[in-house]
């Protein structure tokens, strides 16, 4: 934003040019004034400043006197020239100048005056540096600029002389002091006993670097390259300029220094001692006749490149596409007119800090610390660039009341007795014993509790002494029985039963007294028998008698009786009853023997068995025979079945779940192996797991980045990994992105080029924005000596400020940005009294360059005009007040000025609050009123040259 002073009197009043001249004069001594001329420029500077606008710093009107006389009758710029030198020697001053017809001769004669001035200064602090006198200003004498002139070249010279006398080099271009201070250490460090004692041109401020006086001081001795004036200096012709030895005379480039006076449609050629313009149309010009560059339209001839969404607007050398829809932040138009998102992760340079990844999101994008990708067990690294183990054992409880011991990349539990560790849940689980040993744990009723177990009984059993077993309750005589008096308890397994009376009895009076079946006749003699009735019985008399060995049965038929089945065995003991009709007989016994024994061949005993003589019980281990059984002494990687007396595969990766093997356990018959995941390869040992370097192989195209267990594939800057290998780069076309370039974008292998437009626009040094040239600065414009050079976006502007009638214009100034200010102060003939009313009292001309905005979100704040009127919440009536207006602009609506307060004084602010579509020119017409009492008792008018780009930088 553009910043102006304008300083408006407190009084109200306009002061009178001899006024201003003395305030001029003594301003340095008050410390509110310009310290030389150079410090007399604009009020106009770029961007808000925070300086106090009656400090030294702050730039302030300087008007010069118009003293009443005669006027001069000099007819050349040089005699004018000399007029100035001339009152420079007499008055040590140039406030007091003749005025003169001619406007160029009073310039001329202001500015060599000026000019010798500032060189004589200089030479005085020059002469005090080389006296070895102190660069104090008691010690000079002069108006106060002379003095600070004088000052500052004495202590250039004082490190001149330093540098010599050190042995220093007396090249100071790259201290980049200004010219004057550099001459002045250049010509004290060559030349420390000596001063050159003549005076420059009047356009130059320089120290010259001359040979000192000498008795044969002669051209002839000098031995110039081309002239040599009286006293005894080189000097050039035109076009030549003296070099640092004073001897030879080196062409001036006029092309480079901007001096050449070539139009904008022609190209300065450099001589020797000369130049010449060459006609030459820039890009988008074609020559017509050898004569005129004319403009190519190409919207019309259709050469643009706009698509469809897009409107081509020819501009003088050029075009440019004006979208038909704006887009939103995050967004860009593409080549067929849609919306789409920008990777702001391709487009911008490094958005993200350093150890941050760039994550494109629609609209915009987020930036997140870069990880390793570690696998179970391994955390990154605090710097998130490798994978170091995680300690579960640190990690509180992970094995309970269990040992925790750590491994690469895992754990495992060292559980107690009665527990297993789980490779599920990595805890030590409870083992169910009666889940995983029902045939050998508990007789009846197995109980799993926490790391143990507990055998139980059914009802009618308890436990035996091995605490495994279950023995039967005998109820009956432990009288845990529920029978009756006069009931019998009859035990049986597990339980019992109660039984009132034995057959054969009936209860009567609670005693069991004897059925007499005869007499009741529930008998069930035949009619051949005769009921006996017995104690608890009866029995069926045959009334035929049968042969020794037979009975008569129920229906009185002989039977034989089996002896073998009376109360009272009838062989001797070791031997075995065998019935026979009538009869029976007595045979010796057999040895019955248990499983694991067989009978003596006499058949009289047990022998054992020895089953390690029988086949191949064991089958490739061992057998060892034991009493009545046998057991196999397994191989290693086998445990023995009691059940199925077989040696069976241990399986090591179950019982020893993480014990075995870094990665995976593999049972083998009587073994295991160990493998590892995709990634790794196993260690020496046979156990572990080593990362396998992907990278040596060089799967991928550009880079390669080992890491844990797998590899990841970098490509350069400018290319991307293909989505579906995830190996290959491939180029990114940047520009297809948006906003990559400010203006065109040529895509390259693995990068791009941004381009700017031919004319006005410099490529700056982040290789993507177009940087505006300063013609006025750089001198490569074409603007008269009567011009004031203007730089615009893309270009320049040569304007003439004519000051109005009763007005006269002030030395020219500058912006902050370096943008010329005109100012035109009012100079009022005597006895003209309507002048003299009239509250205008400087009219100030300036420009100001602006992209073309294409949407406005708020206001955009352009220009600041300050005053040195302070700003008070509530005023009273009778207390000054500034009010801003705009007269007069090509767009009306477009601009607007606002009343702020700024320091504790009152600013005014020209706002743009509408977009313009460039380019365009436009003049805004500012006033600035001091009003006091309701009555404007002073004005200043700004006239503010607007131009507006037709680009957006």
């Amino acid at each position: 934003m553009y910043e102006a002073e304008a300083l408006l009197h407190p009084t109200g009043s306009t002061s009178s040019y001899a006024e201003d001249a003395q305030q001029r004069d003594s301003v340095d001594r008050s410390g509110r004034g310009p310290q030389s001329w150079e410090d007399a420029s604009s009020c106009f500077e770029r961007g808000l400043s925070e300086r106090d606008p009656l400090s030294t710093d702050s730039p302030l009107v300087v008007v010069r006197i118009v003293r009443k006389g005669i006027e001069s009758k000099l007819t050349s710029v040089q005699e004018c020239c000399e007029a100035g030198r001339e009152i420079a020697l007499r008055e040590h001053v140039c406030t007091v100048l003749p005025r003169f017809t001619s406007h160029i001769c009073s310039i001329a004669q202001e500015h060599c005056c000026r000019a010798f001035a500032k060189k004589r200064a200089c030479d005085n602090g020059i002469k005090m540096a080389r006296g070895q006198q102190a660069c104090e200003r008691p010690f000079f004498t002069g108006s106060s600029w002379e003095t600070q002139i004088s000052q500052a070249c004495c202590d250039c010279c004082t490190l001149g002389l330093k540098t010599d006398s050190m042995g220093f080099s007396c090249d100071f271009q790259d201290l980049h002091l200004d010219k004057q201070c550099s001459n002045a250490a250049r010509v004290c460090c060559e030349k420390p006993k000596e001063i050159n004692p003549t005076a420059k041109a009047p356009e130059e401020t320089e120290v010259f670097a001359t040979r000192p006086p000498e008795e044969a001081n002669t051209c002839r001795e000098l031995n110039c390259s081309q002239l040599c004036v009286d006293n005894g200096r080189c000097a050039c012709n035109d076009g030549f300029q003296l070099q640092r030895d004073g001897v030879i005379c080196g062409d001036i480039n006029e092309c480079l220094k901007g001096s050449h006076n070539c139009s904008a449609e022609q190209v300065c050629v450099n001589t020797e001692g000369s130049f010449y313009c060459q006609l030459s149309c820039h890009p988008g010009f074609t020559l017509t006749d050898n004569i005129i560059c004319k403009d190519i339209d190409e919207c019309t001839l259709g050469s643009h490149d706009c698509g469809a969404n897009y409107v081509c607007i020819n501009t003088a050398g050029s075009f440019y596409c004006e979208p038909k829809v704006v887009c939103r932040d995050g967004y860009r138009r593409n080549a067929a007119g849609n919306c789409i998102d920008i990777d702001e992760c391709v487009v911008l340079v490094n958005p993200c800090r350093p150890g941050q990844s760039c994550i494109n999101t629609v609209g915009s994008y987020s930036c997140r610390r870069n990880t390793v990708t570690c696998p179970r067990g391994y955390h990154p690294t605090v710097d998130g660039t490798r994978c170091e183990d995680v300690d579960e054992c640190l990690i509180t409880n992970m094995c309970g009341k269990h040992i925790c011991v750590n491994l690469d990349g895992s754990y495992r539990c060292e559980c107690r007795a009665g527990y297993r560790f789980s490779n599920t849940t990595e805890v030590c689980e409870d083992i169910n014993e009666c889940k995983y040993y029902t045939w050998r744990l508990c007789g009846h009723i197995c109980e799993n509790t926490e790391g143990s177990y507990q055998c139980r009984c059914i009802s009618g059993f308890r436990l035996a002494p091995d605490g495994r077993n279950c023995d039967d309750v005998n109820e009956c005589l432990t009288g845990h029985h529920n029978c009756a008096v006069g009931q019998v308890c009859i035990n049986t397994e597990g339980s019992f039963h109660c039984q009132s009376c034995d057959p054969g009895y009936k209860l009567k009076d609670n005693t069991c007294q004897d059925n007499d079946e005869c007499a009741s006749g529930s008998h069930n003699c035949g009619a051949n028998y005769v009921c006996i009735n017995t104690a608890g019985s009866f029995y069926c008399k045959p009334l035929v008698v049968c042969g020794d060995g037979y009975t008569q049965d129920a229906a009185g038929n002989c039977i034989d009786i089996d002896e073998c089945l009376s109360h009272t065995d009838p062989c001797q003991p070791g031997q075995t009853c065998i019935n026979t009709a009538g009869s029976y007989s007595c045979h010796t016994d057999t040895v019955t023997c248990p499983r694991g024994f067989h009978l003596s061949v006499n058949g009289t005993q047990c022998e054992d068995v020895d089953e390690c003589l029988i086949g191949s019980k064991c089958g490739s281990h061992v057998c060892v025979n034991l009493k009545g059984s046998y057991r196999c002494e397994c191989r290693n990687g086998y445990m023995f079945n009691r059940v199925t007396k077989l040696c069976e595969d241990i399986n090591e990766c179950t019982h020893y779940p993480g014990r075995l093997c870094a990665h995976k356990c593999v049972n083998t018959e009587g073994s295991y192996r160990c493998s590892c995941a995709t990634g790794f390869k196993l260690a020496y040992d046979g156990r572990d797991c080593e990362d396998i370097n992907e990278c040596e192989d060089k799967p991928c195209s550009q880079e390669c980045t080992n890491v844990y267990g797998s590899y990841q594939c970098y490509c350069h800057h400018g290319y991307q990994l293909n989505d579906v290998d995830g190996i290959t780069c491939e180029d990114i076309d940047e520009c297809t992105l948006p906003n990559v370039c400010s203006y065109k974008c040529r895509n390259t292998p693995g990068g791009f080029n941004c381009t700017c437009p031919t004319n006005g626009y410099t490529l700056a040094h982040d290789r993507r924005t177009c940087q505006d040239i300063d013609e006025c600065a750089a001198g490569t414009h074409s603007c008269s000596a009567m011009e004031t050079c203007f730089n615009v976006q893309g270009g320049f502007r040569c304007l003439f400020f004519e000051c109005p009638t009763n007005f006269r214009r002030a030395a020219k100034g500058s912006t902050g940005n370096g943008s010329a200010v005109v100012r035109c102060v009012k100079a009022c003939q005597e006895h003209d009294s309507d002048c003299t009313r009239d509250p205008v009292h400087i009219i100030t001309s300036t420009a100001l360059s602006l992209p073309t905005f294409q949407h406005l979100e708020e206001p955009e704040e352009i220009v600041l005009l300050r005053t040195a009127t302070e700003a008070k919440p509530d005023l009273l009536p009778d207390e000054p007040d500034v009010f801003f207006d705009i007269l007069a602009t090509d767009e009306l609506n477009s601009f607007d000025v606002i009343k702020r307060s700024q320091n504790s004084m009152i600013v005014g602010v020209i706002r743009q609050i509408k977009p313009i579509m460039g380019p365009k020119e436009l003049v805004l017409e500012v006033t600035m009123k001091y009003v006091q009492s309701g009555v404007v008792s002073q004005q200043n008018v700004v006239l503010i040259h607007v131009f507006i780009s037709k680009f957006w930088f």
